[in-house]
């Protein structure tokens, strides 16, 4: 039961990412169709990405009051809507319009698929599950151009919105008649079952998105956050960009522009599946040490031991990301790229158990809503990142505008150096200090 709900989780997920990803190699047909400039048609693309961060914050509340079940149901049937819209669009203002009902939709199992792992897995198994949902979508930006690229080239940009609400329509099917309910206030209430670690319930004046944001005045959740924003962002900036290297600079067309990025979509399972399950066999570690050394006592592992080998999959993710800028500036072997998105892939994704495992350890009772929050500031500055984008590749090049993401991600990663030596220490002073 438990696998079978993770992977409805990580497969609707996956619709978020795929819908984002599925357009951009179709995007000058689109351009061209609705006869408007590049600067124009990019707002399909900002505009989408805004909604996916502003709208985690409003489901990620409502997952935590009405349960997990009705969310996902009721937000499949949105994006399907949104996806509809996308497919009939016939102007420009119409389908930036639909990209945000569609972000809207799709954008709920950001916060409460994190919620619904956190309900279904103790905390020292955790992170291997979060690893296999982790995998929806972090495979949407490397499977999607390769999915889109080939239908889009075939069939025309219109059946890339045509699949995906078919898609949209089939998770909404699942979430109705198979997906059970998993939130444990809920399902205690249910079915009378004595409530431990049961997160209480929350008024409508508490379910505040602002409270959640507020968030980031504890220390150790805004180091958290702003690695989690400047590593994203280079990840997002870099799927959306290699469309145009290989079609632009290496000569390939829509399709196999598409297949190049399995690259990063292997290294993305490897990253995601091995860092779940480092994080989790860290904390066993942790408390069998500290057990040995206290026998018989209770014992508390900090949320930081979740946090030891982050640097690890940062220091992967860095190095190939600007090495694969500078590859793709001075022109050299489309191999070498390919090698440099395989371990991006699995850089990030490593990076990325170790750090949203770390803020459901901090936050047990609201894992949907504190992931909402996560995706939010992540969102916000991928948004703010890929509309500059476009501009630093005209005036810089590839190789100084993958450098400076470089050197901003690496500021961020030495910042959460605080976190990984001191945050139990900042969090006894500072808060939050309700860790499980």
């Amino acid at each position: 039961m438990r696998a079978m709900i993770v992977i409805i989780t990580a497969l609707t997920g996956l619709v978020s990412p795929l819908s984002a990803n599925m357009y951009y190699p179709s995007i000058q047909k689109v351009r061209d169709d609705l006869h408007t400039t590049q600067s124009s048609i990019t707002w399909t693309v900002t505009a989408y990405v805004i909604a996916m961060a502003v709208f985690p914050l409003v489901w990620s509340n409502l997952a935590d009051q009405i349960g997990r079940k009705p969310v996902y149901a009721l937000s499949m049937l949105i994006f399907t809507c949104g996806s509809i819209g996308c497919a009939l669009s016939k102007s420009l203002t119409a389908l930036i319009a639909s990209r945000v009902v569609q972000s809207a939709g799709s954008s709920a199992v950001q916060g409460a698929g994190a919620g619904t792992i956190s309900d279904i897995y103790p905390r020292e198994k955790r992170g291997t599950a979060l690893g296999i949902y982790y995998l929806g979508p972090l495979l949407g930006p490397c499977l999607g151009p390769l999915i889109g690229g080939y239908i889009g080239e075939g069939a025309g940009w219109r059946w890339v919105f045509w699949v995906l609400t078919i898609w949209g329509g089939v998770m909404m099917l699942l979430a109705l008649f198979v997906l059970p309910e998993t939130h444990r206030r809920i399902v205690s209430t249910r079915y009378r079952i004595q409530q431990v670690s049961i997160p209480q319930h929350t008024t409508l004046r508490q379910n505040n998105p602002l409270l959640d944001i507020a968030t980031v005045r504890y220390p150790v959740i805004a180091l958290a956050m702003f690695h989690f924003a400047m590593l994203f962002g280079a990840y997002f900036t870099n799927a959306t960009g290699q469309p145009l290297a290989y079609e632009n600079i290496y000569g390939l067309k829509q399709g196999l522009s598409g297949v190049c990025f399995l690259a990063s979509g292997a290294g993305c399972i490897v990253g995601s599946v091995s860092g779940g399950r480092v994080t989790d066999l860290l904390l066993r570690r942790e408390r069998l040490a500290r057990e040995a050394k206290a026998p018989g006592t209770p014992v508390k592992v900090p949320a930081e031991t979740r946090l030891q080998m982050m640097w690890l999959g940062s220091v992967v993710f860095l190095c190939s990301f600007v090495t694969c800028g500078w590859l793709i500036d001075h022109r050299v072997s489309l191999g070498g790229v390919l090698v440099m998105q395989f371990l991006i892939g699995a850089g990030m994704a490593f990076t990325f158990q170790s750090l949203g495992g770390y803020v459901i350890d901090v936050f047990p009772t609201m894992s949907a809503r504190i992931t909402g929050v996560q995706n939010f500031w992540r969102s916000a500055w991928t948004a703010v990142i890929v509309q500059l984008f476009p501009t630093m590749l005209e005036n810089i090049g590839w190789g100084w505008s993958y450098t400076t993401m470089f050197f901003l991600t690496l500021v961020s990663l030495s910042l959460m150096q605080i976190v990984v030596f001191r945050g139990e220490r900042l969090r006894e002073r500072h808060g939050p200090r309700d860790v499980v």
